[in-house]
Formats: C-alpha cells, sequence, structure tokens
C-alpha cells in the first residue's frame, strides 16, 4: 500500500491492469495516491547550477534494444524514475556528428511524459540523450578527419540538435568501448563545457574498471552527475561491493556529490554482480550515508522482467529518499 502512494505507475496503466475492479474506483485511487505521493516527496535539491535534476537521482537507461526487445513508453514508467538516459547516438565517421537511434521514436512524447510527472509528483524527471555506447554499438570514441575544436563543434551542435528533437534536457558522455584516443579529454572537456554553458544538463557514464580512469581525469566543474557502471564488478557481498565503491568514487569528478550507483537488472551471472539484493543493501547500509547523488540501472527493457518490475528504482528510491517502509533489499529479484 505504502509503495503505491510513493511508488505508483500512471493511472492509465493500472486502470488497464485491474479492469475488472471497476474503472472509477480505480481512477479516484490512483489520483489520490499521485496526490500523496506530492506530498510525500521531499524538496527538490538541485546538481550543480542546473535547475533540470532532481535528487537523488533515480535513473535508468531505455532504449538500446537488448535481446531485441522495444524500450517501454515512457507514459508507463514508475513515478520512482526521475530520470532517463535515452541510448544511444551515435559519431558513425568520428567527425563529431551525432545521429539518434532508431528506436527512440517509439516511446512517446517527451514532453508530455515530463509535464505528467510533473503534475503527479511536483518534481522533475530529467531526460539525456546518451552518447556512444558499447564496443559492439560503436562506442568507441575517436576523432578522424577533423580537429578537436571540428569535433566538439560538430558535436554540440549535432547533439543539441537531437536534444531539441526530442526534447530532452542535456546529454551524457557514454564512450564505454574505449576512451583511449589522446584527445579524448580534450574532446569531452570541450563538449561538456559548452553544454553547461549554454544551460544543459552534462554527464558522463564510465564503468568502473575499465574506461573510469580515463573519465577520472576531466573536469568536474563542467560535469553534473557520473552514472558509474558497478555491475561489473563480480561482487557477491557487501564487502568486495565496498572496496570496488571506494576506488570508484575516487575516480569520479566531483567526488560522492556526483556519484551515481549503476546496477543492473539484466540477468547474467557473475558478469552482471553485485544482484540488485547486495547492491541495494550496500546502499541502504553504506553507500547512502557518504552522500551520493543516487542510484540508475541498466536498463528499463530489463527492469520490466524483474520480481517485481522496476524493484531496482522504487527499492532504490525509497532508500535514498528515507522511506523505510519502502525500502526492503531481500524484496527485488531478478528475471529469468
Amino acid at each position: 500500500k505504502t509503495r503505491k502512494v510513493r511508488f505508483g505507475r500512471p493511472a492509465k496503466s493500472m486502470t488497464l491492469r485491474a479492469h475488472f475492479v471497476g474503472v472509477v474506483t480505480l481512477v479516484v485511487t490512483a489520483l489520490t495516491a499521485t496526490l500523496l505521493f506530492a506530498a510525500a516527496r521531499p524538496a527538490v535539491d538541485l546538481v550543480g547550477t542546473s535547475d533540470l535534476v532532481s535528487r537523488p537521482v533515480v535513473g535508468t537507461y531505455l532504449g538500446a534494444l537488448p535481446g531485441g526487445r522495444a524500450p517501454p513508453l515512457l507514459s508507463t514508467l514508475p513515478y520512482s524514475i526521475n530520470m532517463v538516459m535515452l541510448c544511444f547516438a551515435k559519431d558513425n565517421n568520428g567527425d563529431g556528428i551525432f545521429t539518434a537511434f532508431s528506436s527512440w521514436t517509439s516511446i512517446g512524447s517527451i514532453a508530455a511524459d515530463r509535464a505528467n510527472f510533473l503534475a503527479n509528483t511536483g518534481t522533475t524527471r530529467t531526460y539525456l540523450i546518451s552518447l556512444g555506447g558499447a564496443a559492439a554499438y560503436g562506442g568507441i570514441f575517436r576523432i578522424k578527419g577533423v580537429s578537436v575544436d571540428k569535433w566538439i563543434s560538430n558535436a554540440y551542435d549535432s547533439t543539441t540538435a537531437i536534444i531539441s528533437q526530442f526534447g530532452a534536457q542535456g546529454a551524457e558522455m557514454q564512450f564505454e568501448g574505449g576512451t583511449g584516443d589522446s584527445n579524448f579529454k580534450a574532446a569531452m572537456d570541450g563538449l561538456l563545457l559548452k553544454l553547461k554553458t549554454n544551460g544543459f544538463v552534462g554527464a558522463i557514464g564510465p564503468f568502473y574498471g575499465g574506461t573510469s580512469a580515463d573519465y577520472s581525469h576531466l573536469n568536474a566543474a563542467n560535469i553534473d552527475i557520473v552514472n558509474m557502471q558497478m555491475y561489473a564488478t563480480n561482487c557477491g557481498d557487501e564487502r568486495c561491493l565496498a572496496t570496488q565503491t571506494s576506488q570508484a568514487i575516487a575516480q569520479t569528478p566531483g567526488g560522492a556529490s556526483k556519484f551515481v550507483f549503476g546496477l543492473c537488472s539484466a540477468p547474467g551471472g557473475a558478469s552482471r554482480r553485485p544482484s540488485p539484493m547486495v547492491g541495494l543493501t550496500y546502499l541502504k547500509n553504506s553507500l547512502m550515508a557518504q552522500g551520493v547523488a543516487g542510484m540508475f540501472s541498466w536498463d528499463a527493457e530489463d527492469d520490466l522482467t524483474s520480481n517485481p518490475p522496476y524493484c531496482l528504482e522504487d527499492v532504490g528510491g525509497a532508500i535514498l529518499n528515507k522511506w523505510a517502509a519502502d525500502a526492503d533489499p531481500s524484496s527485488c529479484h531478478l528475471g529469468a
């Protein structure tokens, strides 16, 4: 009952799931739940100088078609999620000209979803265009055939065009396929500075143990949040995770206050550890006290298969917002 109040789904989807109960009763219940949710939310705490990001961050990635699965509609995401990374925009030629991914046209209107989220929660849901992605997709950073300054200019123009097209609020650097290019720092710092100067949210998405060392050298002043992927640590317990996370925070530009703890909802054995229960337990028992910016899941498509769906975000949000009745890590399990 408490979770429905604080982490409700949009009223339309609740009505469809329980059509046999009675439409009028469900609509009244949904409206009451969303009003109570809004009242229960803490005041918005802003990240950096941006008024576009609510804290604590509870994020998810959406649109990469993992396993060939189509992304869910934005309007079906639970209200616990206040940040969505659309993945991935791609620089096909190394010249900084990014193109949007085709799956984004099927997720619904960001403007409508943002307005609905604000009306029902009183807070902000932020949408970021994630640049790069995995190596297999082409997410290896490189500059080819243009100068660094021209790459930055092209990247800013093409990325902000995508931001405008979809109604997003900023961009995230997610070159997890490789960041070894000698121009990586100059290019990232330049692009993030232009985004920040012009009022956009700027984020980075390193994965710990891989690209995090290269991202650690970026200028923290230009970065609002750091979505640190922690789901390749192979940690099966809190002690291991504490050691790994301490080192990850040390590699985070801006430290713990910009660190967003990344967990995985996709099944995958040891390659996707820690499990949701271990990760959420560590967040509750230790990590939250360090003043981290929030948590995120990879990814929305797999969140649907979790038991219950979106439990990483629902329980993680409850932990971060200190809603004790909902903050039970043992209630979240990966799907088959």
